[in-house]
């Protein structure tokens, strides 16, 4: 009977690791909750998960409300632990944790109040997905709020963006994007690119609803996958340079998308990359030149 009660476990363990792949990803977390479960992870009186030894945050019940804290001696807070708690108002996050994972408190819409500690070394890929400045506050050395932007200390590596205005200018300090940076910021109409970054990560920008044009320059070497997907009123996206490596998912799914413009010379290598709608109206029209003066924009 023991013999037969493991393998039905393995087999329901397995069946939700399958199901794990769809792309669904409220369902995908309820799902991992339930293996969670089933794997001897411990939940506290709240409905949040941790691992055996209490050394890491797994996973909140998306019923989780008010104020949390998080017990001293907890080290890492998992990719998407608090994701889509929508009634917590603050989380109190204590100074041993030293990792906060991928979307940890993405679109935990009611929080009031979150304070990254100083003894974190280590951030996934934004972990504020939805959220403010006025809501997120860093204390740790390792990272840096500047102009509602969150920073690597040397402000090399944008993390996240944190704020819903319509337009921002990246800082010429910045060398690299992160993954998710600016994902649904749905108010984004305009953002000037600065002439030192050298990546842009996957879905850096998607589902910016409300983005119309972008200008890369031509530092940037490397666009990863979807980093432009979703945006609905994307019009117009403007190459200054030969991107080396671009995904092919870079525009999936940008509906009102009509003109691509890149360098002279430079429009086979942009249709062989891009996954191009074939509704667009131009699909290349080569009047960036050498020359040719990046858009500038004064922060006066």
């Amino acid at each position: 009977m023991y013999r037969c009660m493991k393998e039905n476990k393995k087999l329901i363990k397995d069946v939700l690791k399958k199901t794990l792949n769809r792309e669904d990803k409220f369902e995908n977390l309820v799902l991992n909750l339930a293996l969670k479960k089933m794997t001897g992870a411990k939940e506290d009186a709240a409905g949040v998960f941790y691992s055996k030894k209490q050394k890491r945050v797994i996973m909140a019940s998306k019923t989780l409300e008010g104020v949390y804290e998080i017990p001293e001696g907890t080290e890492t807070i998992d990719d998407n632990a608090f994701w889509g708690c929508a009634y917590v108002e603050e989380i109190k996050i204590p100074e041993t944790v030293t990792r906060i994972g991928n979307e940890a408190f993405a679109r935990c819409m009611s929080l009031k109040k979150l304070v990254i500690p100083a003894s974190v070394k280590t951030l996934g890929y934004n972990p504020f997905i939805d959220l403010n400045s006025h809501v997120v506050d860093c204390q740790s050395p390792h990272f840096v709020i500047e102009n509602k932007l969150l920073y690597s200390a040397d402000q090399k590596t944008l993390i996240a963006c944190l704020t819903d205005a319509a337009m921002v200018i990246i800082p010429k300090t910045v060398e690299q994007i992160s993954d998710f940076a600016f994902n649904r910021r749905r108010n984004l109409k305009k953002v000037v690119i600065p002439d030192t970054v050298k990546t842009i990560g996957s879905d850096a920008f998607s589902d910016c609803d409300s983005l119309e044009e972008i200008v890369i320059p031509a530092s940037v070497s490397t666009i990863e996958g979807h980093a432009f997907a979703e945006c609905d009123k994307l019009k117009k996206i403007t190459f200054f340079g030969v991107v080396e490596h671009v995904a092919r998912t870079t525009i999936s799914n940008c509906e009102s998308l009509k003109k691509i413009i890149v360098p002279e010379g430079a429009s086979k290598h942009y249709i062989k990359q891009l996954h191009v709608p074939l509704e667009l109206e131009d699909i290349v029209i080569e009047n960036v030149k050498k020359g040719d003066k990046h858009v500038e924009v004064s922060e006066e």
